[in-house]
């Protein structure tokens, strides 16, 4: 068929040639046998030459018939599209359909394809407090990087290159350590705290952009800042931190950007980001060029200002991000809770109760968890053999020695995992030893109620195929079918 606009006038009757109207709503056509149709009936009349017109019925359902034959389903959403759009189209005033079209490039470059399907129901307000932070951080940058030019001899006459060269590649190296130093300490358990660390990071970039703001301000007048000590301490300290800032930070984006991507479209959820942050940080370095030309107090005024807003920006960020999976916080609140008076937290509940300021611990002062314990550390801490869990249905031991310190006592709890342990294996194991360092239960309550929860968990919208509870990498080797 032609491209038709509809309520145009009727074409002349020719070869090959289309004509189109559209039946007021609420119409019941009956010229097919069997087809009644009550919502939006289009009628295509396709002139064919040397026969008689051949007549086809194509409702907003999707169905078109005709004593002859019926289209496809594709077809009929084709041609009652491009009517209704075309209708559509024709009533928009010129200053709607322009506005239409601004909002539909904007859409595609800005938003993952399919938004909002493509993306978890967090994404929009996340996003809304990420633009918002990388705006401030834009500006607070600007400001920093006047005063590390400064320090590197601009616009100092008496500044020599070679120094401020050989300075920049000392730092950068040492940056570079500081990077893979990090990453060997704490690459593990930036999966497990993402939310943690995506603050520690925007917190740490901050605290490096004040350092630059200042160190300059501890030079002598007149002389070459590379060249003094205090100055070159304050500097390196700030890349120290910025090589901190790009693993911690790249980390636990990369984290949250996965639970956004409930399409497996990562990709193009990571690449709609980037767009969406270079786009804020083109206008936010106006705005920074704009307030660079602050000289003194009113310089560490708007840079004071805008780290406020960039760190409690983050803070809202995180905090409106709703894991699906389980860490040790998580499973703190979920515990706690059914614990209490046996209800289950929803994700978007732990969220709200989750602090973004967690830096581990079993959650029981007195008590420390540890996940990943060998075999001989698990039976030498129990001297009673109902004190280890060994069932059909998990993988894992859990033993309990308590030591005596200077000024109290401190109880620790092993759990050692089987080697076909999985992700509900380890969830099993520290609910476990979790339930145990609360107290008041004896083992077999703590294994029903453990069974109990991760039952309905599922129901609730968490997921168990992911663990973030730092289960470590000693596995063990046992006899299923034998008693412990």
């Amino acid at each position: 068929l032609h491209t038709m606009r509809a309520r145009s006038k009727s074409p002349r009757r020719s070869s090959g040639g289309a004509r189109a109207r559209k039946s007021s709503p609420g119409k019941v056509n009956n010229r097919s046998p069997g087809s009644q149709y009550r919502t939006n009936v289009v009628h295509v009349e396709e002139l064919r030459e040397n026969s008689r017109p051949v007549r086809y019925e194509c409702t907003s359902t999707g169905i078109i018939s005709n004593p002859t034959r019926i289209l496809t389903s594709k077809e009929a959403a084709e041609s009652y599209a491009s009517i209704s759009h075309s209708e559509d189209l024709a009533q928009r005033p010129a200053s709607s359909a322009i506005a239409a079209v601004v909002f539909g490039w904007l859409y595609k470059i800005f938003l993952p394809e399919g938004y909002p399907r493509s993306v978890s129901s967090d994404y929009l307000p996340y996003q809304i407090w990420d633009t918002i932070q990388a705006f401030c951080s834009t500006v607070t940058g600007i400001l920093a990087s006047k005063s590390a030019l400064a320090g590197l001899g601009v616009g100092n006459v008496e500044a020599r290159v070679g120094a401020a060269l050989y300075f920049a590649i000392v730092k950068r190296n040492i940056g570079k350590v500081s990077r893979i130093a990090f990453t060997t300490l704490k690459g593990s358990d930036l999966d497990n705290n993402a939310k943690t660390w995506r603050v520690v990071a925007d917190v740490l970039n901050d605290l490096a952009s004040a350092l630059e703001l200042l160190a300059p301000w501890l030079c002598v007048a007149g002389s070459d800042c590379s060249e003094q000590w205090h100055y070159s301490l304050l500097v390196i300290a700030a890349e120290v931190f910025r090589s901190v800032v790009g693993v911690a930070g790249g980390a636990s984006r990369a984290a949250l950007t996965q639970h956004f991507a409930v399409k497996d479209n990562f990709g193009d959820v990571n690449a709609k980001d980037g767009s969406q942050e270079m786009f804020v940080e083109i206008v936010g370095s106006f705005v920074g060029l704009q307030l660079s030309h602050m000289e003194g107090k009113g310089s560490v005024f708007a840079f004071a200002l805008f780290t406020l807003f960039h760190i409690a920006a983050n803070v809202q960020a995180c905090r409106a991000v709703a894991l699906l999976t389980l860490n040790r916080q998580r499973a703190h609140i979920l515990c706690s809770h059914f614990l209490l008076n046996r209800a289950v937290r929803t994700p978007a509940q732990v969220a709200a109760e989750e602090s973004v300021a967690y830096f581990g611990g079993s959650g029981v002062r007195g008590t420390r968890i540890c996940m990943g314990a060998t075999l001989p550390a698990i039976a030498a801490a129990c001297d009673v053999p109902s004190t280890i869990r060994k069932s059909a249905r998990a993988n894992y031991l859990v033993g309990e020695t308590t030591t005596s310190g200077a000024l109290s006592m401190r109880r620790e709890i092993l759990v050692g995992f089987h080697v076909d342990a999985t992700s509900e294996d380890f969830l099993r194991g520290y609910m476990h030893a979790f339930m145990l360092a609360k107290g008041g239960f004896s083992t077999e309550q703590v294994v029903r109620k453990v069974d109990q929860l991760l039952d309905i968990l599922p129901a609730h919208g968490w997921r168990l195929d992911a663990a973030h509870v730092g289960p470590g990498t000693t596995r063990l080797s046992w006899d299923q079918d034998q008693a412990v």
